[in-house]
């Protein structure tokens, strides 16, 4: 006998939500990396507004903030998409909705023995965690004892850039509700978002925070040390911990891709939003005069 399951309008409203979001925030992200095209109004050195001291180990507060606004940035960028974002937006969706479609085909032939699984599930923790914290601190705590700041800065953009990455991830991982592979074959709901209808801590494919992590702090260190070899260096490691993801069946290759995506733009906002290296700074300061307001914008290059 056919049955038909009722659905409340409410439930249908939070699905449709979460696609949203699960689809449109990682894409989104791409608006911040892109170079305003609006003509800035040079401000005088009277008007300039007063440059913050930047966040460090001293000033907890002040990085706590930092953060706070980061992420009001970072989740209010689908407001400040523009018709020339769409030159990375569709070739992203594009390539997230073909690794979708075959990701349970991608799982066949990964192999379901438990030593290989494990030891790339090792592997992964190695790249996409342990050498992504290592590296931070040390570069924090040794630009501190070096007194190089390059360095310090480096440390404490690549600490920042995992903060809002995690942040990030987990937001997209409760909306997106989605089933991991699983150590064995693929069950029905292998892969599947929102199996049951309702949110379950246990589904948090998508997408890979390993791979995000990895990918933000990749960014932080190839803007900081623009040099081919680092850049080489950082972004294999980063794309090793992807492969590593899967061929631990943790996840799929839709789930390492849009990870991927996130970090690599959350590390870039963060780089060109704090760091004393960026190509371009932005100052924001209030006009008020002849009975009309206003913003005023500056931009200045940076230090490269």
């Amino acid at each position: 006998m056919l049955s038909i399951q009722k659905v409340s309008p409410a439930h249908v409203c939070v699905r449709v939500s979460r696609v949203v979001l699960v689809c449109f925030l990682p894409l989104a992200g791409f608006a911040q990396q892109l170079p305003t095209q609006t003509q800035p109004q040079l401000l005088t050195q009277a008007q300039l507004p007063t440059q913050v001291p930047p966040c460090a180990l001293t000033t907890p507060g002040r990085c706590a903030v930092q953060v706070a606004k980061d992420q009001r940035n970072i989740f209010t960028s689908p407001f400040r998409i523009h018709k020339r974002d769409l030159l990375w937006i569709t070739p992203l969706a594009a390539a997230t909705g073909t690794a979708v479609a075959f990701d349970r085909m991608a799982l066949q032939g990964v192999s379901t023995d438990p030593s290989r699984m494990n030891a790339f599930s090792r592997v992964s923790n190695i790249t996409g965690i342990y050498a992504p914290v290592a590296f931070a601190g040390t570069a924090l705590l040794g630009g501190i004892a070096r007194h190089d700041e390059h360095l310090r800065e480096t440390g404490t953009l690549a600490v920042t850039a995992m903060i809002d990455t995690q942040l990030l991830n987990t937001f997209v991982k409760f909306a997106a509700d989605r089933a991991r592979p699983g150590d064995t074959v693929l069950s029905s709901n292998g892969g599947t978002f929102w199996p049951h209808g309702a949110h379950s801590s246990s589904f948090d494919s998508f997408p890979s925070g390993h791979t995000a992590n990895a990918f933000a702090v990749a960014h932080v260190i190839a803007d900081e040390y623009p040099g081919w070899k680092v850049k080489l260096a950082v972004y294999s490691l980063a794309a090793a911990t992807g492969f590593e993801r899967v061929q631990a069946r943790q996840h799929f290759p839709s789930d390492v891709l849009v990870g991927g995506a996130l970090g690599y733009l959350v590390g870039g906002y963060v780089f060109n939003h704090h760091s004393s290296r960026s190509k371009t700074h932005i100052s924001f300061a209030p006009m008020i005069g002849h009975g009309g307001g206003g913003l005023s914008v500056q931009i200045s290059p940076g230090q490269r």
